[in-house]
C-alpha cells in the first residue's frame, strides 16, 4: 500500500537541542482560559489555572494585560480563587466569581472597578454563583446560574434548603439523572438568577417562569459555553432548556425567549435534537444558536442557525458545510458571524454572512476560544502539538491559501498565521528549552476502502537509523479525534518523550472528516474502527524505523473500550492500557447516567436490540485475552462507572493474564489532581517500559 507522510508546521520554533518533556513539566504547564476584553479593546482579562503537587490542588486566578506587549499581571489576591471574568457593557467594571474556604455559602459574585482596581463583594447568597456571568446592556445587573432545590421558587426557600440539617444521608428518587458526571444532584436543578450590581440583591424572577417545568436552565448536559443571553435592548433573555419528560434519554434541548414584563417563555428552536448557545446580533434583529437535527444523537452536526425576530423564521447558515460548528461570535462592525469547526485534527475558523456565504479565516490552527474585536482584529486562544494554548492577537493580514491547487479558478484568501502575536505568553519560559517534534501524517486504506487519517509523532532526538517501539493512542468519544493540540492529560509529547513513536488513528466515528465517516460507528463499535486501527498497525509496522515486535496501545473511554476489544481479538500488541473503558456494554446501560448515548450507539435499549449490545461487548470474548494489561478507573466516574474496570480486572486476574489495576478514589472519568496525574504517568510509563523497553 502506498502512502505519504507530511510534516506539519507549527507557529513556534523548537530548539535543536533541549531538554525532554517530563511529567513534572506537564504538571507545571498553566492553562489559559476565558478571555474578556474591554469595549475599547485596550485591555484583556483571562484566567490561568496552575497546579500544586504538595497540596494536590489547583489554583485559578485572573490576569490582566494589554495589546502593546505588557507582561500579564495577576490581579487575584493570594489565597483565593477567581474565575469567569466578564467586562460590563460600559467598560467600567469587571465582574468575576471568587471563592475562598471561608465562603460557607459557596462561590460569590464580585466586582472590580477597572480604573482604580478596587474590588467589592456583590452577593452573599446560598444560591452559589456559577458561570457564565452575563451583563445587562445598562451595566446594572448580572445574570448567573445556580443549582438549587427543584421545589424552590423564592430566595427564602433556597436558604432554607441549603441550611437544613438532615438526620440521614439517604435519598429517595423518583426519576433519573439523579447523579451526573461526578456528583449527586440532591434533587437540585439549575436556575437563572439576577444580581443587582449596586445593592447586591439576588432575584429569582427570571427563574420563576421556567421553574414550573422543574427543568434545568441551563441544561445539565449538552449545552454550550454560554446558554443564556440578554438582548441588546435589555428587554428579553434567551436561554436553553429541555422540557422532555425523561431528560436522561433526551438530547432535545431547545432555545426559548423570556420577557420579564409578561412572564412568558416562548420556544424559538424547532428540531428534535440539541439546540443550544443562543446569542443576539448587535442590531437586535436576530438570535443565533447551534442546532442538531437528530433526536438522541449528542454528536450530530451542529448547524449555525439564525432566528429572525421580525419574520419569526429560521435561517440555517452552515447546513451545506459537512462539518460541525463548535463556537461562534457576531462581528461587532459587520454583518458576519465567525465560527470554528474541527477539521482533520485541527480546529479552524470560518466566517459567514447572514445568507450563509462562507469564507475561510484561519487554517492549520487549534482554536478553542476567540473574541472578534473588529473585522480585522481577532483575539484567539490557540495551541499546537508542541505548545499549550495561549492568547494571540491577529491584525487581519491575509495570504492566498497555500493549499489551494486550482489553476483556472481563484484561490481563497486566509489569515496569515505568521502574523499571530502572542499576548499571554504564560508558558513561554517553561516550554522554551523543551525539545519536541511536529506531528506527521499518514493516510491508510481502512474499513470499506475509506481513507483513514493517522498522526505520527516521533520521539525527541529521533534517529532514522534506529528502530523504535510504538505506542498507539486511541481516542474517546467515540465521536472525537486526536489532533495537533498540546493535551493537558493524554499528552502525545509525553508519551513520546521516553523514546516511543506515538501513533494516533482517527478511525471511523472520528469528528472532522464529514458526517458519513462519523456516523459509520453507530452500531459498529468493534467493526470498522477496529479494522482502521489494525490497518494502521500493518502500515506502521512496515516503517524502517519501527520495531514491529514492540508495539503497545493505550486508550480512554471509548478508547478504553477499543483496548478491551483488541485484547479479546488479537495478541499483536505487547501490552495494553485501558483507562475508564467500557467492558460490558449491557451492564453499562444500567449504571451510566446519560441513556441517550448507549441507546443511540447501540440502536435502542438492551431489551430492544440485545444482539448489538452483546455482539460488540468485550466481556463476551474475554476468554481469548492474553495481552498484559493495565486497568485504570476512578470511583467518581458516573459516565463509565467503576464496575466496568472492576469487571475487566477480575476477568484478567481469573484468567491469569498479567494485569494491574490503578484505582483513584477521588477522580472521575478524567484524572485532574496533580499528584494523581504524576502517579498516573509514572505508572503508565513503567508499564510501557516493562514490555516495550524504550532505548533498547
Amino acid at each position: 500500500m502506498k502512502f505519504l507522510i507530511f510534516a506539519l508546521t507549527a507557529f513556534l520554533s523548537v530548539p535543536a537541542h533541549g531538554k525532554i518533556l517530563t511529567v513534572t513539566d506537564l504538571v507545571k504547564v498553566k492553562r489559559v482560559f476565558l478571555p474578556a476584553v474591554t469595549p475599547d479593546y485596550k485591555t484583556v482579562f483571562f484566567t490561568v489555572t496552575s497546579y500544586d503537587v504538595k497540596t494536590n490542588s489547583s489554583d485559578t486566578a485572573i490576569f490582566k494585560t494589554d495589546f502593546k506587549g505588557l507582561k500579564p499581571v495577576r490581579i487575584t489576591p493570594a489565597g483565593v480563587k477567581e474565575w469567569a471574568p466578564a467586562v460590563s457593557r460600559n467598560g467600567k467594571m469587571l465582574a468575576f466569581i471568587r471563592y475562598t474556604p471561608k465562603d460557607k455559602k459557596g462561590p460569590q459574585l464580585w466586582i472590580m472597578d477597572i480604573k482604580s482596581g478596587k474590588t467589592r463583594k456583590v452577593t452573599d447568597t446560598y444560591a452559589s454563583v456559577s458561570a457564565p456571568l452575563v451583563w445587562s446592556p445598562d451595566s446594572k445587573r448580572i445574570i448567573f446560574n445556580s443549582s438549587v432545590h427543584k421545589k424552590c421558587m423564592s430566595m427564602e426557600c433556597v436558604e432554607k434548603e441549603a441550611t437544613a440539617k438532615k438526620q440521614t444521608g439517604a435519598q429517595l428518587f423518583d426519576t433519573l439523572m439523579y447523579r451526573h458526571w461526578n456528583h449527586w444532584r440532591n434533587h437540585n436543578i439549575n436556575q437563572l438568577f439576577t444580581a443587582d450590581v449596586k445593592s447586591g440583591q439576588v432575584s429569582f424572577e427570571m427563574g420563576v417562569a421556567v421553574n414550573v417545568w422543574g427543568r434545568d436552565v441551563p441544561p445539565v448536559a449538552l449545552g454550550g459555553a454560554v446558554d443564556y443571553a440578554i438582548s441588546p435592548d435589555g428587554k428579553e433573555i434567551s436561554f436553553v432548556m429541555n422540557t422532555d419528560r425523561l431528560v436522561a434519554k433526551s438530547t432535545n434541548n431547545d432555545v426559548f425567549t423570556y420577557r420579564s414584563r409578561n412572564k412568558n417563555a416562548h420556544q424559538v428552536s424547532q428540531s428534535k435534537g440539541n439546540d443550544f448557545s443562543p446569542a443576539y446580533s448587535p442590531d437586535n434583529r436576530y438570535i443565533a444558536f447551534l442546532s442538531m437535527a437528530r433526536a438522541g444523537y449528542e454528536a450530530d452536526k451542529a448547524v449555525l442557525t439564525l432566528f429572525d425576530r421580525r419574520t419569526r423564521k429560521l435561517i440555517p447558515l452552515t447546513d451545506r458545510l459537512d462539518l460541525s460548528v463548535q463556537q461562534y461570535a457576531f462581528a461587532p462592525d459587520e454583518k458576519r458571524i465567525y465560527f470554528t469547526t474541527q477539521e482533520k485534527g485541527r480546529i479552524n475558523m470560518y466566517s459567514t454572512d447572514f445568507r450563509g456565504t462562507i469564507r475561510p479565516e484561519f487554517k492549520n490552527t487549534f482554536i478553542t476560544d476567540f473574541i472578534v474585536m473588529s473585522r480585522k482584529r481577532l483575539l484567539i486562544l490557540n495551541q499546537t502539538i508542541r505548545y499549550p494554548q495561549e492568547l494571540y492577537l491577529h491584525d487581519g493580514k491575509t495570504i492566498k491559501d497555500p493549499d489551494c491547487k486550482t489553476v483556472a479558478g481563484k484561490c481563497p484568501v486566509i489569515r496569515d498565521n505568521s502574523k499571530l502575536v502572542e499576548v499571554s505568553a504564560i508558558n513561554k519560559e517553561l516550554m522554551a528549552p523543551v525539545k519536541m517534534n511536529d506531528a506527521e501524517e499518514m493516510w491508510v486504506k481502512g474499513s470499506g476502502g475509506d481513507k483513514v487519517h493517522v498522526l505520527i509523532l516521533k520521539p525527541p532526538s529521533f534517529d532514522a537509523k534506529k528502530r523504535y517501539p510504538v505506542v498507539f493512542l486511541i481516542h474517546g468519544g467515540p465521536q472525537g479525534a486526536f489532533g495537533y493540540d498540546f493535551h493537558p492529560r493524554w499528552n502525545s509529547q509525553l508519551f513520546a518523550s521516553p523514546g516511543y513513536v506515538v501513533v494516533m488513528v482517527n478511525f471511523h466515528g472520528s469528528t472532522g472528516y464529514g458526517m458519513k465517516f462519523q456516523d459509520a460507528i453507530r452500531g459498529d463499535w468493534g467493526g470498522g474502527p477496529y479494522k482502521d486501527i489494525m490497518a494502521a498497525f500493518d502500515e506502521v509496522s512496515k516503517l524502517p524505523w519501527v520495531d514491529k515486535n514492540r508495539i503497545g496501545a493505550a486508550g480512554a473511554s471509548y478508547g478504553g473500550y477499543m483496548i478491551n476489544w483488541i485484547g479479546t481479538k488479537n495478541n499483536k500488541f505487547k501490552c495494553l492500557i485501558s483507562h475508564s473503558g467500557v467492558f460490558n456494554i449491557e451492564s453499562m446501560y444500567g449504571s451510566t447516567e446519560e441513556l441517550w448515548f448507549p441507546e443511540w450507539e447501540n440502536k435502542g435499549t438492551p431489551w430492544e436490540n440485545r444482539e448489538t449490545y452483546r455482539k460488540w461487548s468485550p466481556h463476551q470474548y474475554v476468554q481469548n485475552w492474553k495481552t498484559p494489561t493495565l486497568v485504570v478507573h476512578g470511583a467518581k466516574d458516573f459516565r463509565v462507572t467503576i464496575d466496568q474496570g472492576m469487571q475487566l480486572f477480575t476477568s484478567l486476574q481469573r484468567l491469569g493474564v498479567p494485569s494491574k489495576f490503578l484505582y483513584f478514589p477521588n477522580e472521575d472519568h478524567f484524572v485532574f489532581q496533580p499528584a494523581n496525574r504524576i502517579l498516573w504517568w509514572n505508572t503508565v510509563h513503567k508499564w510501557l517500559a516493562k514490555y516495550l523497553t524504550p532505548g533498547k
